[in-house]
């Protein structure tokens, strides 16, 4: 695959474009907004845009007029038939999440300096209650300066309302691309650093907690809380973990019998069942709280996972099947990994202070680097790997 396509649409974008895509946009349930006065049919930008779920290249690429080239997890080429649709069909770049990699930002800056569009998600990965994931804003603005191109901000509004990344079900409601604003290459850099990065953070912000107070919100669902105990691993009366469940619009404690309801608007009301309130009016702000109390656990319960692979942390190339058949166990600060399958009756124990990232991927996927060794941990499609992703955060904070 060439990394420089001069603008050129691949044949299955086109395709998907004059046949996918304008089911999408039919009845207005996808549309363009575009505020920032920016030529998007014959400029080429690096599009910064948030990342509310798997389906957002496909929402962005459906509306604007010229193709994107998308910078995509490195995870998805692993397989024959995703890298040759998504790198070869789509012309995707590859990046390592959690990892840097020089050559895959050359490659960036050069499919920029040649006349295409690239779409860049700078959380590097999609938003579990709506609000931004945290990113360091310092090391974007420097890659910005690095590529030498105009860029634009833009908000998926809705896209999380849809379906929220942790949701059993997608709802029914509208979908819009707004491009919001556009700082061109020349005054870039004239900025310094610190002056970009303060652009960057006010251009790039979205909450949907925030937008929904703008807008006619409307994504109704008979169940829209199912599927919630993948977000909320910790229960903010009694501090059991893994013991939330949900079931239509009502979230419960199975542990203290905490419930309550998530509303129309994805707020949090009390219930008319007896019993304790929670403390919270949103998803955020409990997943916030979860977030500062995880780190005081000793650890997580034994669970059964589905999949263990290893790999080249520094290679995109095929991963090996240890086992299908696991139970995982967070032990402290150590990270257990039993193999039950007949073919490997084997134990890995990995200790959280040798992983140098972890990264958290679709279906419940867990990828730690350690020791140059990529290790990919599936659980149950109903687990929660989250809570492991943030008592990893905190262990790195507490150690630091």
């Amino acid at each position: 695959m060439k990394d420089v396509r001069n603008g050129r649409m691949p044949w299955l974008i086109w395709l998907a474009k004059h046949t996918y895509a304008k089911k999408l946009c039919r009845g207005g349930r996808l549309v363009l907004k575009n505020d920032s006065g920016a030529d998007l049919k014959h400029r080429n930008y690096l599009y910064l845009i948030n990342h509310a779920g798997i389906m957002d290249p496909v929402l962005v690429s459906s509306v604007i007029p010229k193709h994107v080239r998308w910078v995509a997890g490195a995870y998805l080429f692993k397989t024959f038939f995703l890298k040759l649709v998504i790198g070869h069909g789509c012309t995707a770049i590859p990046m390592q999440q959690g990892r840097g990699n020089l050559s895959t930002l050359k490659t960036i800056k050069a499919a920029l300096a040649s006349g295409d569009n690239v779409g860049l998600f700078p959380e590097g990965t999609r938003t579990w209650d709506g609000d931004m994931v945290n990113l360091d804003y310092r090391a974007l603005a420097k890659f910005i300066r690095f590529c030498n191109a105009p860029i634009l901000f833009v908000s998926l509004e809705g896209a999380f309302a849809q379906q929220p990344r942790w949701a059993d079900f997608k709802r029914e409601g509208n979908v819009t691309v707004h491009v919001k604003s556009a700082i061109e290459a020349d005054v870039i850099k004239q900025m310094d650093v610190a002056d970009l990065e303060n652009e960057i953070r006010a251009g790039l912000g979205f909450s949907n907690d925030q937008w929904k107070k703008t807008v006619s919100y409307s994504y109704p669902s008979s169940r829209r809380a199912e599927g919630i105990q993948r977000l909320l691993y910790m229960c903010p009366c009694c501090h059991a973990i893994d013991s939330i469940k949900a079931e239509g619009n009502t979230i419960t404690c199975k542990s203290c019998g905490t419930e309550a309801v998530l509303d129309e608007m994805d707020d949090l009301k009390a219930s008319q069942a007896p019993g304790k309130a929670i403390p919270f009016k949103t998803l955020h702000e409990w997943h916030v709280w979860e977030a500062g109390e995880v780190g005081n656990a000793e650890g997580f319960p034994e669970e059964k996972g589905v999949l263990l692979q290893t790999g080249d942390a520094d290679d995109a190339g095929k991963l090996e099947t240890i086992s299908e058949d696991i139970r995982v166990h967070l032990d402290g600060t150590v990270l257990h990994v039993k193999c039950n399958d007949k073919a490997s009756d084997n134990e890995i124990s990995i200790p959280l202070a040798d992983i140098s990232s972890m990264v958290l991927n679709a279906k419940q996927t867990m990828e730690l680097f350690c020791n140059d060794v990529l290790y990919r941990i599936r659980l149950l499609p109903d687990a929660c790997s989250l809570k492991y992703h943030e008592f990893y955060t905190a262990f790195n904070t507490m150690n630091q």
